[in-house]
């Protein structure tokens, strides 16, 4: 199975169930999502800054007059195409989103197994969010083994993707979202 082949399902599982990992209990929560592994564009277009999948949120805590947006990028690997490198991969997102995941789809993923412990400890290292699944279409086989840290990516760059990487529409959802509009 090619990586492209994962997307649907982790497509429909950030739509799912990530998501709502992110809502403010008492806020509001507005998101964008899109596959990004083809778009092309911007200063930073290189192999390791095509994110396979991007997140757009947007959201406002309920005593909060402010909306804050996080971009969150998804490097999604095979069974059999995940290694250490892969984290990298995941990690060199950093640069454009503030959170960064990397996505593998590892039936009966055991941390005990060498190659699952090997990546779990790397991915905790570098602050990449893990998670895996077993049936890539099925949102309720996905697990989130570690939560993403926060990166800080120059807000220029983080324009920069959003152009680059979202249609039209997506970007002028935000954009109203942003200003208020809901």
């Amino acid at each position: 199975m090619a990586e492209r082949d994962l997307y649907p399902g982790v497509h429909d599982f950030i739509e799912q169930r990530f998501r709502a990992q992110l809502a403010p209990r008492y806020g509001e929560l507005h998101t964008v999502s899109a596959v990004t592994a083809t778009a092309r564009g911007g200063t930073d277009d290189a192999r390791w800054t095509r994110p396979d999948l991007a997140l757009a949120a947007v959201r406002r805590f309920k005593y909060d007059p402010t909306w804050t947006l996080d971009l969150h990028s998804f490097e999604v690997k095979t069974d059999t195409n995940c290694d250490p490198t892969s984290v990298h991969e995941a990690l060199s997102h950093a640069a454009l989103v503030h959170f960064t995941w990397l996505t593998w789809h590892r039936p009966g993923f055991a941390e005990a197994e060498p190659l699952c412990r090997l990546i779990h400890d790397r991915c905790a290292r570098h602050g990449v969010g893990l998670i895996t699944f077993d049936d890539p279409a099925n949102s309720d086989s996905y697990t989130v083994r570690l939560r993403s840290a926060r990166h800080v990516p120059d807000p220029e760059a983080v324009d920069e993707f959003i152009e680059t990487r979202f249609e039209p529409h997506a970007r002028e959802r935000l954009q109203s979202w942003l200003r208020g509009g809901v």
